[in-house]
């Protein structure tokens, strides 16, 4: 079925082009008939997938699952896959559907304004090539900013006068071997970096503030046997992809949940897997400073089957105590240490905070979006649209990402929600259209109601939360209610028509 309408749609995404940008344009073209035009700001796809390249990068999502549904690929060589490998799958299926002839890249979105008298959007447009703005105009957007694009470079650090490199900002010329090494974070990117690394530096200082929970990640490599039945009978793999779904769906109760008997039990395991690799390495002091006090699942778990091994290495000191100064090259943490170093590594993650990055969104009577967000906990109607801004769509916005599972699902039912709302607008020939106040407030007082109570709750300081400390990132519940949500729309009551 191809839309009945000249209506010209464009999928936003401002910063990286990643999985939310290759699920709206091929679905917009293969459910609608419509070629979207893209906004880049990047020279290439692949976003976060394009610029980790630090070593040991790769999902911690299983590989088979953190792919497209539309789209499954039988040649993950990796129960994890490594970065350059989910990069040449994105790259395979934007070329498989042609999708690059619709990208305008290294074009960023400077601003996004509603005129209610025409019912449009109007974009401003700022590219690399060219010194006057674009402006172009239309009808519906499609927001994949995502939360995971700016790097998040800590002001203390900027004085230090030795070679710096950001995880998100991997400098692949920069030889650190036999090279004194500063790593700051305990997060999945330090996690992947530090067993990386350490045989090759002089001496690795791991600098952390909170200790972080690290399940074994049981990593293993797809036989070709494997391989061939995946790629001959696709059917096996679609069951194998579906176990893993709801082997996840299975165990949310351990999330949802923190007094449960699987949340207690989650908490067990790991902390006495942990002790056991730490005495097994003989590193019995560490088990203190490493295992978390707060439930297993607050902050976003790190999977590694080597890490904890490196940090009991002999060239490899771990301080987790704070750090006061740095001087040219000299780093003084509060317990009166001073470590000198040849390069610092930032492992510390992006600033999420904002979902909009640095695009300016103006709604109906000049409500800017960016203000409205930053001032409370941003509201969404069912995580996609937004009260006061009609036509547009936020994808892996507030309450959308999840801490169990892969939020490629996630895009993709946000993407179909979208599509069908688009669907729904042409058949009535209707302009138009936001969820009322009313049912966003519904929604959005439901979602942080379902929060209490959860492992999320716990009491540790987490990238989920905004700077109030309220979780606003966080979907709380199983991704089939996820998906079920959107089933049981009311585009009559919930939403203004004009």
């Amino acid at each position: 079925m191809k839309l009945k309408t000249k209506w010209p749609l464009t999928y936003l995404h401002k910063y990286l082009f990643r999985f939310s940008g290759l699920a709206s344009a091929i679905k917009l073209k293969k459910k609608l008939g419509v070629t979207a035009e893209v906004f880049e700001t990047s020279n290439d796809i692949g976003g976060t997938w394009k610029h980790s390249t630090y070593p040991g990068c790769a999902s911690d999502i299983q590989s088979h699952l953190y792919s497209l549904s539309f789209e499954p690929n039988p040649n993950w060589s990796q129960k994890f896959s490594p970065q350059k490998e989910i990069l040449e799958y994105m790259h395979r299926v934007a070329n498989k559907y042609d999708v690059l002839p619709q990208i305008q890249f290294e074009t960023s979105v400077v601003s996004a304004t509603w005129l209610e008298d025409k019912k449009k959007w109007q974009l401003e447009l700022s590219r690399v090539s060219e010194e006057k703005h674009q402006i172009k105009h239309f009808d519906f957007i499609f927001s994949g900013i995502g939360s995971l694009r700016v790097p998040h470079i800590p002001k203390e650090f900027e004085s230090f006068e030795g070679k710096i490199i950001h995880s998100a900002l991997w400098d692949q010329d920069y030889d650190l071997n036999n090279k004194r090494v500063a790593v700051i974070g305990s997060g999945s990117s330090s996690i992947q970096i530090i067993p990386s690394i350490v045989p090759i530096v002089d001496c690795l200082y791991s600098f952390q503030r909170t200790a972080t929970w690290v399940r074994p990640k049981d990593q293993y490599t797809y036989s070709d046997f494997i391989i061939n039945v995946f790629t001959y009978v696709p059917l096996v793999m679609l069951m194998y992809r579906a176990y893993i779904f709801f082997s996840l769906e299975r165990n949310f109760n351990q999330w949802g949940d923190k007094n449960s008997k699987r949340a207690k039990r989650a908490t067990a395991t790991v902390t006495k897997q942990m002790k056991e690799i730490l005495l097994s390495n003989g590193r019995p002091d560490l088990i203190e400073k490493l295992i978390p006090d707060f439930a297993v699942g607050c902050k976003r778990i790190g999977y590694s089957d080597d890490y904890l091994q490196s940090l009991c290495l002999p060239n490899v000191t771990v301080n987790f105590s704070a750090i006061k100064k740095i001087e040219g090259r000299t780093i003084s943490t509060a317990d009166g240490q001073e470590t000198e170093i040849d390069a610092l590594i930032l492992a510390t993650g992006y600033d999420v905070a904002g979902f909009l990055g640095k695009m300016r969104v103006y709604g109906r009577d000049g409500v800017f979006l960016n203000d409205l967000w930053e001032e409370q906990i941003p509201k969404t109607y069912k995580t996609v649209t937004i009260h006061g801004f009609p036509n547009f769509f936020m994808l892996l916005g507030p309450g959308s990402i999840l801490g169990h599972s892969s939020v490629v699902t996630m895009i993709e039912s946000q993407v179909d929600f979208g599509i069908e709302l688009i669907r729904h607008m042409t058949n009535n020939q209707i302009q138009s259209m936001d969820p009322t106040e009313k049912a966003q407030e519904t929604f959005s007082s439901d979602l942080q109601e379902k929060l209490k109570g959860t492992v999320w709750t716990t009491g540790c300081k987490s990238w989920y939360m905004n700077k109030r400390g309220d979780i606003q990132a966080l979907w709380p519940q199983t991704v089939m209610k996820f998906i079920n949500m959107f089933k049981n729309t009311n585009f009559e009551s919930d939403f203004i028509k004009v």
